[in-house]
């Protein structure tokens, strides 16, 4: 109850025996009225500032979960980095435990870490900047590839190994020729003393081809006492052979050659009578008859 000079406030209760009544006079009762008005206002303040503050973070926040997604990304960039290099150390070994397994000292199947140096230059962020990341990671894409080449080289070289040696050597060294000594003991044609003659020889025209009889890698390339220009191929599982008394040889040490590629002409350099081809084959260093593996091309 109210009135335009003051206001009567009743209180009930039950333990009261009778209402109480509390009558303000003039305009003292907003003193009572005040808090009740004030404090919602205030309420009301807090709770917008705390809508402001949330709308201030909320950049912050946007930001701070870009820098995670670089993060991400450069950890991923850089956990690649390591597989791939991983990846190239693994191709490394193999390649090098195949090609000396094999005896191939070929450049074509060197898998050994190339010495390099230089002077030393301002240089990216290696592992925060994500272009420098892009950069080692292109470059190790083509150091894989390049490994994964050599692979493919020397997986061919010794898929022709896998055959028998009399097959693999079935192939002539001459396109003609005239056999005019035999594998085995004969008359030395120069000193006319018994002794043994460790391959075959092919008279011919001076100047004539002689081919590979099987690929291979050139392990020798120029004189040799005795042989004269000659020239020697290893063929892998301890197989080699021999072309010798050459006029000139067209292939070089560490080179690999296919089989029936040219590799020398025939001459009568070194220990010779005359314009021949003498040609050998050795098993783990021991010559064997060249008349067995060329007889399967007859």
């Amino acid at each position: 109850m109210s009135s335009e000079t003051g206001m009567n406030i009743i209180f009930i209760h039950r333990r009261l025996r009778k209402p109480v009544t509390l009558q303000l006079q003039g305009r003292a009762w907003w003193l009572l009225m005040l808090p009740m008005l004030v404090l919602p206002m205030m309420g009301g303040a807090v709770a917008y500032g705390m809508l402001r503050h949330e709308v201030a973070v909320h950049p912050a926040t946007t930001a701070m979960a870009s820098n995670n997604d670089a993060a991400n990304q450069l950890r991923a960039m850089s956990q690649r980095m390591a597989e791939l290099q991983a990846h190239i150390t693994r191709l490394d070994a193999l390649g090098q435990h195949l090609a000396e397994s094999n005896n191939l000292k070929s450049k074509e199947f060197d898998f050994q870490k190339k010495p390099m140096g230089g002077e030393e230059t301002p240089t990216l962020t290696a592992i925060s900047s994500q272009t420098a990341l892009q950069m080692r990671l292109q470059t190790l894409r083509t150091e894989v590839d390049d490994r994964e080449a050599q692979l493919t080289a020397l997986d061919s070289v010794l898929q022709g190994r896998q055959h028998t040696p009399q097959v693999l050597l079935s192939n002539s060294p001459l396109r003609g020729g005239e056999e005019t000594s035999p594998f085995g003991y004969r008359v030395d044609p120069i000193n006319g003393r018994v002794s043994f003659h460790p391959g075959i020889d092919f008279a011919g025209p001076e100047g004539s081809g002689i081919y590979a009889t099987a690929s291979g890698v050139v392990s020798w390339a120029g004189p040799r006492n005795g042989y004269g220009n000659m020239v020697e191929i290893n063929h892998g599982n301890g197989l080699y052979t021999h072309y010798a008394h050459c006029s000139n040889v067209t292939v070089h040490q560490g080179d690999v050659v296919s089989t029936g590629q040219l590799i020398a002409h025939m001459g009568s350099t070194g220990r010779s009578t005359g314009p021949h081809l003498h040609y050998e084959v050795l098993e783990n260093g021991v010559p064997v008859n060249p008349a067995t593996f060329l007889a399967l091309n007859h």
